[in-house]
Protein backbone atom coordinates (compact mmCIF):
# COMPACT_ATOMS: atom_id res chain seq x y z
CA UNK A 1 0.00 0.00 0.00
CA UNK A 2 2.81 2.39 0.89
CA UNK A 3 4.61 1.60 -2.39
CA UNK A 4 1.42 2.36 -4.37
CA UNK A 5 0.98 5.65 -2.56
CA UNK A 6 4.60 6.59 -3.24
CA UNK A 7 4.26 5.69 -6.91
CA UNK A 8 1.10 7.80 -7.20
CA UNK A 9 2.84 10.77 -5.58
CA UNK A 10 5.79 10.36 -7.93
CA UNK A 11 3.50 10.35 -10.98
CA UNK A 12 1.92 13.59 -9.81
CA UNK A 13 5.37 15.11 -9.38
CA UNK A 14 6.40 14.00 -12.89
CA UNK A 15 3.29 15.61 -14.40
CA UNK A 16 3.81 18.76 -12.32
CA UNK A 17 7.33 19.13 -13.73
CA UNK A 18 6.56 17.95 -17.28
CA UNK A 19 3.55 20.12 -18.16
CA UNK A 20 5.30 23.54 -17.98
CA UNK A 21 8.06 22.23 -20.26
CA UNK A 22 5.52 20.92 -22.77
CA UNK A 23 3.70 24.27 -22.81
CA UNK A 24 6.92 26.24 -23.35
CA UNK A 25 8.03 23.81 -26.10
CA UNK A 26 4.81 24.44 -28.02
CA UNK A 27 5.73 28.14 -28.38
CA UNK A 28 8.90 27.27 -30.34
CA UNK A 29 7.27 26.48 -33.72
CA UNK A 30 5.00 29.52 -33.28
CA UNK A 31 8.04 31.80 -33.17
CA UNK A 32 9.54 30.27 -36.33
CA UNK A 33 6.20 30.55 -38.13
CA UNK A 34 5.86 34.24 -37.20
CA UNK A 35 9.44 35.01 -38.28
CA UNK A 36 8.85 33.49 -41.70
CA UNK A 37 5.50 35.26 -41.99
CA UNK A 38 7.03 38.63 -41.11
CA UNK A 39 9.90 38.09 -43.52
CA UNK A 40 7.40 37.36 -46.28
CA UNK A 41 5.78 40.75 -45.77
CA UNK A 42 8.99 42.75 -46.10
CA UNK A 43 9.85 44.50 -49.39
CA UNK A 44 12.47 41.79 -50.05
CA UNK A 45 9.75 39.09 -49.99
CA UNK A 46 11.14 35.71 -51.09
CA UNK A 47 14.71 36.86 -50.54
CA UNK A 48 13.93 37.69 -46.91
CA UNK A 49 12.20 34.34 -46.35
CA UNK A 50 15.17 32.47 -47.77
CA UNK A 51 17.63 34.52 -45.73
CA UNK A 52 15.76 33.96 -42.48
CA UNK A 53 15.39 30.22 -43.18
CA UNK A 54 19.11 29.79 -43.89
CA UNK A 55 20.52 32.13 -41.23
CA UNK A 56 18.18 31.26 -38.37
CA UNK A 57 18.66 27.56 -39.11
CA UNK A 58 22.44 27.86 -38.91
CA UNK A 59 22.35 30.00 -35.75
CA UNK A 60 19.82 27.70 -34.04
CA UNK A 61 21.90 24.61 -34.84
CA UNK A 62 25.04 26.36 -33.61
CA UNK A 63 23.36 27.34 -30.35
CA UNK A 64 21.93 23.87 -29.95
CA UNK A 65 25.44 22.43 -29.90
CA UNK A 66 25.88 24.28 -26.60
CA UNK A 67 22.84 22.65 -25.04
CA UNK A 68 25.29 20.81 -22.78
CA UNK A 69 25.37 24.00 -20.68
CA UNK A 70 21.76 23.42 -19.66
CA UNK A 71 21.96 19.65 -19.28
CA UNK A 72 25.16 19.68 -17.25
CA UNK A 73 23.85 22.41 -14.95
CA UNK A 74 20.57 20.58 -14.39
CA UNK A 75 22.16 17.28 -13.40
CA UNK A 76 24.73 18.69 -10.96
CA UNK A 77 22.33 21.21 -9.35
CA UNK A 78 19.57 18.60 -8.96
CA UNK A 79 21.97 16.29 -7.13
CA UNK A 80 23.07 19.13 -4.84
CA UNK A 81 19.40 19.98 -4.26
CA UNK A 82 18.75 16.40 -3.17
CA UNK A 83 21.78 16.54 -0.88
CA UNK A 84 20.71 20.01 0.43
CA UNK A 85 24.16 21.39 -0.33
CA UNK A 86 23.56 25.13 -0.80
CA UNK A 87 27.23 25.92 -1.31
CA UNK A 88 27.55 23.49 -4.21
CA UNK A 89 24.26 24.70 -5.73
CA UNK A 90 25.73 28.19 -5.94
CA UNK A 91 29.14 27.02 -7.13
CA UNK A 92 27.58 25.08 -10.01
CA UNK A 93 25.56 28.17 -10.92
CA UNK A 94 28.75 30.26 -10.95
CA UNK A 95 30.61 27.67 -13.03
CA UNK A 96 27.76 27.50 -15.50
CA UNK A 97 27.51 31.28 -15.85
CA UNK A 98 31.26 31.59 -16.42
CA UNK A 99 31.27 28.86 -19.05
CA UNK A 100 28.20 30.42 -20.70
CA UNK A 101 29.85 33.83 -20.98
CA UNK A 102 33.02 32.29 -22.43
CA UNK A 103 30.99 30.23 -24.91
CA UNK A 104 28.93 33.27 -25.90
CA UNK A 105 32.04 35.33 -26.46
CA UNK A 106 33.55 32.53 -28.57
CA UNK A 107 30.41 32.38 -30.71
CA UNK A 108 30.37 36.15 -31.16
CA UNK A 109 34.02 36.15 -32.27
CA UNK A 110 33.24 33.35 -34.75
CA UNK A 111 30.80 35.60 -36.64
CA UNK A 112 33.03 35.89 -39.77
CA UNK A 113 33.31 32.08 -40.02
CA UNK A 114 29.58 31.57 -39.48
CA UNK A 115 28.83 34.23 -42.11
CA UNK A 116 31.06 32.37 -44.56
CA UNK A 117 29.24 29.11 -43.82
CA UNK A 118 25.89 30.83 -44.33
CA UNK A 119 27.08 32.09 -47.70
CA UNK A 120 28.01 28.53 -48.69
CA UNK A 121 24.59 27.28 -47.54
CA UNK A 122 22.90 29.88 -49.76
CA UNK A 123 24.95 28.55 -52.71
CA UNK A 124 24.42 30.73 -55.80
CA UNK A 125 21.62 32.86 -54.35
CA UNK A 126 23.64 36.05 -53.82
CA UNK A 127 20.76 38.19 -52.55
CA UNK A 128 19.78 35.56 -49.99
CA UNK A 129 23.42 35.14 -48.96
CA UNK A 130 23.86 38.88 -48.39
CA UNK A 131 20.73 39.19 -46.24
CA UNK A 132 21.52 35.99 -44.34
CA UNK A 133 25.03 37.22 -43.49
CA UNK A 134 23.56 40.48 -42.21
CA UNK A 135 21.08 38.55 -40.05
CA UNK A 136 23.89 36.43 -38.60
CA UNK A 137 26.11 39.42 -37.82
CA UNK A 138 23.31 40.86 -35.66
CA UNK A 139 21.95 37.60 -34.23
CA UNK A 140 25.32 36.43 -32.85
CA UNK A 141 25.48 39.58 -30.72
CA UNK A 142 22.91 37.73 -28.64
CA UNK A 143 25.10 34.64 -28.20
CA UNK A 144 26.13 35.49 -24.59
CA UNK A 145 22.46 35.91 -23.64
CA UNK A 146 21.48 32.64 -25.37
CA UNK A 147 24.19 30.75 -23.45
CA UNK A 148 23.20 32.37 -20.14
CA UNK A 149 19.59 31.34 -20.75
CA UNK A 150 20.72 27.72 -21.10
CA UNK A 151 22.43 27.83 -17.71
CA UNK A 152 19.65 29.70 -15.92
CA UNK A 153 16.99 27.33 -17.28
CA UNK A 154 19.13 24.34 -16.29
CA UNK A 155 19.59 25.77 -12.80
CA UNK A 156 15.85 26.23 -12.28
CA UNK A 157 15.08 22.70 -13.50
CA UNK A 158 17.75 21.35 -11.17
CA UNK A 159 15.99 23.26 -8.37
CA UNK A 160 12.83 21.26 -9.29
CA UNK A 161 11.18 24.34 -10.78
CA UNK A 162 9.96 24.15 -14.38
CA UNK A 163 7.36 26.92 -14.08
CA UNK A 164 9.89 29.76 -14.13
CA UNK A 165 11.61 28.45 -17.30
CA UNK A 166 8.12 28.23 -18.85
CA UNK A 167 7.39 31.84 -17.90
CA UNK A 168 10.78 32.85 -19.30
CA UNK A 169 10.34 30.96 -22.60
CA UNK A 170 6.84 32.30 -23.25
CA UNK A 171 7.85 35.84 -22.30
CA UNK A 172 10.94 35.77 -24.54
CA UNK A 173 8.98 34.46 -27.50
CA UNK A 174 6.17 37.01 -27.08
CA UNK A 175 8.65 39.89 -26.75
CA UNK A 176 10.50 38.59 -29.78
CA UNK A 177 7.32 38.47 -31.86
CA UNK A 178 6.16 41.96 -30.81
CA UNK A 179 9.55 43.63 -31.33
CA UNK A 180 10.20 41.88 -34.63
CA UNK A 181 6.75 42.90 -35.91
CA UNK A 182 7.54 46.52 -34.98
CA UNK A 183 11.07 46.58 -36.34
CA UNK A 184 10.28 45.14 -39.76
CA UNK A 185 7.92 48.08 -40.30
CA UNK A 186 10.85 50.51 -40.15
CA UNK A 187 11.97 51.31 -43.71
CA UNK A 188 15.23 49.61 -44.61
CA UNK A 189 15.34 47.27 -41.60
CA UNK A 190 13.71 44.10 -42.92
CA UNK A 191 15.78 41.05 -41.95
CA UNK A 192 17.88 43.20 -39.60
CA UNK A 193 14.72 44.03 -37.66
CA UNK A 194 13.94 40.35 -37.14
CA UNK A 195 17.43 39.67 -35.82
CA UNK A 196 17.37 42.72 -33.55
CA UNK A 197 14.02 41.69 -32.07
CA UNK A 198 15.49 38.28 -31.27
CA UNK A 199 18.58 39.50 -29.43
CA UNK A 200 16.69 42.15 -27.40
CA UNK A 201 14.23 39.46 -26.32
CA UNK A 202 17.13 37.21 -25.27
CA UNK A 203 18.77 39.85 -23.08
CA UNK A 204 15.41 40.79 -21.55
CA UNK A 205 14.92 37.08 -20.85
CA UNK A 206 18.23 36.88 -18.99
CA UNK A 207 17.24 39.89 -16.87
CA UNK A 208 13.79 38.40 -16.20
CA UNK A 209 15.13 35.00 -15.12
CA UNK A 210 17.78 36.67 -12.96
CA UNK A 211 15.14 38.72 -11.16
CA UNK A 212 12.90 35.68 -10.71
CA UNK A 213 15.84 33.72 -9.30
CA UNK A 214 16.51 36.42 -6.69
CA UNK A 215 12.81 36.70 -5.88
CA UNK A 216 12.17 32.94 -5.58
CA UNK A 217 15.53 31.75 -4.22
CA UNK A 218 16.91 34.76 -2.39
CA UNK A 219 17.77 32.70 0.68
CA UNK A 220 19.68 30.18 -1.43
CA UNK A 221 21.54 32.84 -3.42
CA UNK A 222 22.78 34.51 -0.23
CA UNK A 223 25.48 31.84 -0.36
CA UNK A 224 26.53 32.89 -3.89
CA UNK A 225 30.17 33.97 -4.06
CA UNK A 226 30.97 36.31 -6.95
CA UNK A 227 34.60 35.21 -6.91
CA UNK A 228 33.46 31.75 -8.04
CA UNK A 229 32.68 33.30 -11.42
CA UNK A 230 36.40 33.69 -11.99
CA UNK A 231 37.36 30.25 -10.70
CA UNK A 232 36.84 27.68 -13.41
CA UNK A 233 38.25 25.00 -11.20
CA UNK A 234 38.73 21.55 -12.64
CA UNK A 235 36.41 19.82 -10.25
CA UNK A 236 36.28 16.09 -10.73
CA UNK A 237 33.92 15.07 -13.47
CA UNK A 238 32.52 18.53 -14.28
CA UNK A 239 34.42 19.30 -17.47
CA UNK A 240 34.43 15.66 -18.54
CA UNK A 241 30.65 15.66 -18.24
CA UNK A 242 30.32 18.84 -20.31
CA UNK A 243 32.69 17.42 -22.93
CA UNK A 244 30.69 14.20 -23.30
CA UNK A 245 27.42 16.13 -23.49
CA UNK A 246 28.88 18.32 -26.23
CA UNK A 247 29.92 15.27 -28.24
CA UNK A 248 26.44 13.85 -27.85
CA UNK A 249 24.86 17.12 -29.05
CA UNK A 250 27.22 17.31 -32.03
CA UNK A 251 26.35 13.76 -33.13
CA UNK A 252 22.63 14.44 -32.72
CA UNK A 253 22.95 17.55 -34.89
CA UNK A 254 24.96 15.63 -37.48
CA UNK A 255 22.24 13.01 -37.89
CA UNK A 256 19.47 15.62 -38.10
CA UNK A 257 21.30 17.79 -40.63
CA UNK A 258 22.38 14.79 -42.70
CA UNK A 259 18.77 13.59 -42.93
CA UNK A 260 17.83 16.81 -44.74
CA UNK A 261 21.04 16.82 -46.77
CA UNK A 262 20.50 13.23 -47.94
CA UNK A 263 16.88 14.00 -48.84
CA UNK A 264 18.03 16.57 -51.40
CA UNK A 265 19.54 13.85 -53.57
CA UNK A 266 16.03 12.45 -54.21
CA UNK A 267 14.53 15.67 -55.58
CA UNK A 268 12.54 18.68 -54.41
CA UNK A 269 9.30 16.81 -53.71
CA UNK A 270 11.06 14.27 -51.47
CA UNK A 271 12.85 17.04 -49.56
CA UNK A 272 9.55 18.83 -49.00
CA UNK A 273 7.75 15.60 -48.03
CA UNK A 274 10.46 14.52 -45.60
CA UNK A 275 10.46 18.00 -44.07
CA UNK A 276 6.73 17.70 -43.43
CA UNK A 277 7.11 14.25 -41.89
CA UNK A 278 9.93 15.46 -39.65
CA UNK A 279 7.46 17.95 -38.20
CA UNK A 280 5.60 14.89 -36.87
CA UNK A 281 8.80 13.84 -35.14
CA UNK A 282 9.36 17.33 -33.69
CA UNK A 283 5.76 17.50 -32.47
CA UNK A 284 6.19 14.22 -30.59
CA UNK A 285 9.53 15.39 -29.20
CA UNK A 286 7.90 18.52 -27.69
CA UNK A 287 5.75 16.30 -25.49
CA UNK A 288 8.36 13.67 -24.71
CA UNK A 289 10.98 16.30 -23.83
CA UNK A 290 8.66 17.50 -21.08
CA UNK A 291 8.86 14.11 -19.39
CA UNK A 292 12.60 13.93 -20.07
CA UNK A 293 13.11 17.25 -18.23
CA UNK A 294 11.08 15.91 -15.32
CA UNK A 295 13.34 12.84 -15.37
CA UNK A 296 16.43 15.07 -15.24
CA UNK A 297 15.21 17.00 -12.22
CA UNK A 298 13.95 14.03 -10.20
CA UNK A 299 16.78 11.64 -11.06
CA UNK A 300 19.33 14.21 -9.93
CA UNK A 301 17.38 14.90 -6.77
CA UNK A 302 17.12 11.23 -5.80
CA UNK A 303 20.78 10.60 -6.63
CA UNK A 304 21.68 13.50 -4.33
CA UNK A 305 19.51 11.96 -1.62
CA UNK A 306 21.33 8.64 -2.19
CA UNK A 307 18.01 6.92 -2.81
CA UNK A 308 18.70 4.40 -5.55
CA UNK A 309 15.31 2.81 -4.86
CA UNK A 310 13.54 6.06 -5.75
CA UNK A 311 15.62 6.41 -8.92
CA UNK A 312 14.58 2.94 -10.03
CA UNK A 313 10.94 3.69 -9.22
CA UNK A 314 11.20 6.93 -11.17
CA UNK A 315 12.41 5.06 -14.26
CA UNK A 316 9.37 2.78 -14.06
CA UNK A 317 7.00 5.72 -13.67
CA UNK A 318 8.52 7.62 -16.59
CA UNK A 319 7.91 4.61 -18.81
CA UNK A 320 4.40 4.34 -17.34
CA UNK A 321 3.71 7.66 -19.07
CA UNK A 322 5.99 7.13 -22.06
CA UNK A 323 4.77 3.99 -23.78
CA UNK A 324 1.00 4.81 -23.82
CA UNK A 325 1.76 8.30 -25.16
CA UNK A 326 4.03 6.80 -27.81
CA UNK A 327 1.42 4.19 -28.79
CA UNK A 328 -1.36 6.77 -29.13
CA UNK A 329 0.86 9.06 -31.18
CA UNK A 330 1.90 6.23 -33.50
CA UNK A 331 -1.73 5.25 -34.05
CA UNK A 332 -2.63 8.89 -34.74
CA UNK A 333 0.11 9.24 -37.36
CA UNK A 334 -0.75 5.90 -38.94
CA UNK A 335 -4.55 6.26 -39.07
CA UNK A 336 -5.10 9.96 -39.84
CA UNK A 337 -1.96 11.26 -41.56
CA UNK A 338 -3.68 13.06 -44.44
CA UNK A 339 -5.45 15.80 -42.41
CA UNK A 340 -2.23 16.51 -40.50
CA UNK A 341 -0.19 16.76 -43.69
CA UNK A 342 -2.74 19.06 -45.34
CA UNK A 343 -2.45 21.39 -42.34
CA UNK A 344 1.25 21.73 -43.16
CA UNK A 345 1.07 21.94 -46.94
CA UNK A 346 -1.46 22.77 -49.66
CA UNK A 347 0.57 20.97 -52.33
CA UNK A 348 -1.20 17.73 -53.39
CA UNK A 349 2.03 16.42 -54.95
CA UNK A 350 4.08 16.88 -51.77
CA UNK A 351 1.35 15.40 -49.57
CA UNK A 352 1.04 12.39 -51.90
CA UNK A 353 4.78 11.71 -51.64
CA UNK A 354 4.71 12.14 -47.85
CA UNK A 355 1.85 9.65 -47.52
CA UNK A 356 4.06 6.95 -49.07
CA UNK A 357 6.47 7.19 -46.12
CA UNK A 358 3.91 7.60 -43.32
CA UNK A 359 4.42 4.05 -41.92
CA UNK A 360 8.06 4.90 -41.22
CA UNK A 361 7.27 8.07 -39.28
CA UNK A 362 4.43 6.25 -37.50
CA UNK A 363 6.97 3.91 -35.93
CA UNK A 364 9.14 6.78 -34.67
CA UNK A 365 7.23 7.39 -31.39
CA UNK A 366 7.22 3.70 -30.44
CA UNK A 367 10.85 3.17 -31.35
CA UNK A 368 12.13 6.50 -30.06
CA UNK A 369 10.30 7.33 -26.82
CA UNK A 370 12.70 5.29 -24.69
CA UNK A 371 15.67 7.33 -25.92
CA UNK A 372 14.02 10.57 -24.79
CA UNK A 373 13.24 9.21 -21.33
CA UNK A 374 16.67 7.62 -20.84
CA UNK A 375 18.26 10.91 -21.89
CA UNK A 376 16.51 12.59 -18.97
CA UNK A 377 17.58 9.89 -16.50
CA UNK A 378 21.19 9.93 -17.71
CA UNK A 379 21.40 13.74 -17.53
CA UNK A 380 20.02 13.74 -13.98
CA UNK A 381 22.51 11.08 -12.95
CA UNK A 382 25.28 13.07 -14.74
CA UNK A 383 26.06 9.85 -16.62
CA UNK A 384 27.22 11.78 -19.68
CA UNK A 385 29.63 9.05 -20.74
CA UNK A 386 26.64 6.77 -21.26
CA UNK A 387 24.89 9.40 -23.37
CA UNK A 388 28.01 9.79 -25.49
CA UNK A 389 28.46 6.03 -25.92
CA UNK A 390 24.84 5.39 -26.89
CA UNK A 391 24.92 8.22 -29.42
CA UNK A 392 28.17 6.97 -30.94
CA UNK A 393 26.71 3.49 -31.44
CA UNK A 394 23.38 4.75 -32.77
CA UNK A 395 24.99 7.30 -35.13
CA UNK A 396 27.36 4.67 -36.52
CA UNK A 397 24.35 2.42 -37.15
CA UNK A 398 22.46 5.25 -38.89
CA UNK A 399 25.23 6.23 -41.29
CA UNK A 400 26.44 2.68 -41.88
CA UNK A 401 23.00 1.25 -42.62
CA UNK A 402 22.04 4.15 -44.87
CA UNK A 403 25.14 3.93 -47.05
CA UNK A 404 24.81 0.15 -47.30
CA UNK A 405 21.17 0.24 -48.41
CA UNK A 406 20.61 3.61 -50.14
CA UNK A 407 21.10 2.22 -53.65
CA UNK A 408 18.69 -0.70 -53.26
CA UNK A 409 16.13 0.87 -50.89
CA UNK A 410 16.17 4.52 -51.95
CA UNK A 411 14.26 6.92 -49.67
CA UNK A 412 13.15 3.99 -47.50
CA UNK A 413 16.81 3.48 -46.53
CA UNK A 414 16.87 6.93 -44.97
CA UNK A 415 13.74 6.37 -42.91
CA UNK A 416 14.61 2.83 -41.85
CA UNK A 417 18.05 4.03 -40.76
CA UNK A 418 16.46 6.85 -38.78
CA UNK A 419 13.95 4.53 -37.08
CA UNK A 420 16.64 2.03 -36.09
CA UNK A 421 18.93 4.85 -34.94
CA UNK A 422 16.28 5.97 -32.43
CA UNK A 423 15.63 2.40 -31.32
CA UNK A 424 19.35 1.74 -30.89
CA UNK A 425 19.76 4.78 -28.65
CA UNK A 426 17.11 3.53 -26.26
CA UNK A 427 18.33 -0.08 -26.31
CA UNK A 428 21.98 0.81 -25.69
CA UNK A 429 21.00 3.18 -22.89
CA UNK A 430 18.92 0.46 -21.25
CA UNK A 431 21.91 -1.91 -21.32
CA UNK A 432 24.26 0.77 -20.00
CA UNK A 433 21.87 1.68 -17.20
CA UNK A 434 21.66 -1.91 -16.00
CA UNK A 435 25.43 -1.85 -15.48
CA UNK A 436 25.59 1.68 -14.12
CA UNK A 437 22.62 1.90 -11.73
CA UNK A 438 24.09 -0.39 -9.02
CA UNK A 439 26.93 2.15 -8.63
CA UNK A 440 24.45 4.84 -7.54
CA UNK A 441 24.27 3.28 -4.09
CA UNK A 442 27.94 4.04 -3.51
CA UNK A 443 27.91 7.63 -4.82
Amino acid sequence: MKALSLAHAMRRRIVFLALPNILSNITVPLLSLVDVGLAGHTPEGKTAIGAVAVASGVVSTLYWLFGFLRMGTTGFVAQCFGARDLKQINQHLAQGLSLALLSGLLLFLSTPLVSLFVRLMAQDQLAIAASARLYVSIALCGAPAAMLLYVLNGWFIGMQNTRIPMIGAISINLINIVLSALFVQIPGWGVEGLALGTIIAQYVGVLLLGLLAVWRYGRVLRHFCWRDLFRLRRRKGYFATQRDLFIRSALLSAVTLFFTYASTSYGEEVVAANTLLLQFFHLFSYFMDGFAYAGEALTGRYVGMQRRDLVQMLVRQLFFFGWPLALLTSLLYLLVPSPLLHLLSDSPEVVAVALRWVPYIAFVPLLGFAAFLWDGVFVGATYARGLRTSMLVASALFFGLYYLTRVSWGVAALWISFDLYLAARGLVQWRLWRRYSPKLASR
